[in-house]
């Protein structure tokens, strides 16, 4: 019988390439990543725990320390508001102030709350309370006091500029009996400069503009027609 040479070497070479076809794309080592199906449902991320911030919390219970008379924008605490049955939301709160205060206006609270913050921060850095002691409430103003009067004995001077009030906006409400609260966050762009009993700047600079967020809480006795809003407590 007559065999082809020609297809006998082509038969051998095909047998060849098929081999190495199959080392190549035919096994896969076990530590060779796979290729994603692009079609495949992502599996679901979890998501962290919400970070707990206090400073978000002007209703929570417990005593506060007063913050260090000598670092920059430390203001002094009151006690904290009583903690029980705070509304589930600013919507609620409002609407238990606007239930004991016919006379609250949202818009016009807040933009007096605007100059109150102005008046209270430059003040506390003069150390010259008595201009601003109406808008405080007695425990905060002696607060206050006590803070400049220990940075006075300390040789040091403050000197304080509200630039810009970027943000003002009501973050919680909720109204006790006749007594109504509104917490106020600001946001302000301030220079702040401190000196010490040589002049020498130890915090801040001049020309040194800074964003401060402050969180500060106003209450009126809605029962008192002549009453105004006060401040009485404040957080940095």
């Amino acid at each position: 019988m007559h065999i082809d040479i020609d297809i006998v070497v082509y038969a051998v070479i095909a047998v060849l390439l098929l081999g190495r076809l199959w080392v190549l794309l035919g096994r896969r080592d076990e530590d060779e990543p796979r290729q994603p199906n692009p079609f495949a449902q992502p599996p679901e991320a979890k998501k962290p725990a919400p970070k707990q911030d206090d400073s978000d919390a002007p209703f929570a219970g417990g005593n506060t320390q007063t913050q260090d008379a000598d670092a920059e924008h430390a203001l002094p605490l009151s006690p904290l508001l009583h903690p029980e049955l705070p509304p589930a939301s600013l919507a609620g709160g409002l609407a238990q102030v606007k239930a004991v205060d016919a006379s609250f206006d949202e818009k016009q609270f807040l933009q007096n709350a605007r100059a109150t913050f102005t008046a209270i921060v430059t003040a506390y850095a003069t150390g010259d309370m008595d201009g601003v002691a109406p808008l405080l409430s007695p425990a905060l103003l002696s607060h206050f006091r006590q803070a400049a009067g220990a940075r006075r004995a300390a040789g040091q001077t403050a000197q304080t500029r509200v630039l810009n009030i970027k943000e003002a906006e009501a973050v919680a409400a909720r109204a006790e009996g006749s007594q109504a609260y509104v917490i106020v966050k600001f946001v302000s762009d301030q220079e702040n400069i401190l000196r010490d009993a040589h002049g020498t700047v130890i915090g801040g600079g001049e020309g040194k503009t800074e964003e401060v967020t402050d969180t500060w809480a106003f209450s009126r006795d809605a029962s008192q027609p002549d009453s105004q809003w006060v401040v009485v407590e404040t957080r940095g």
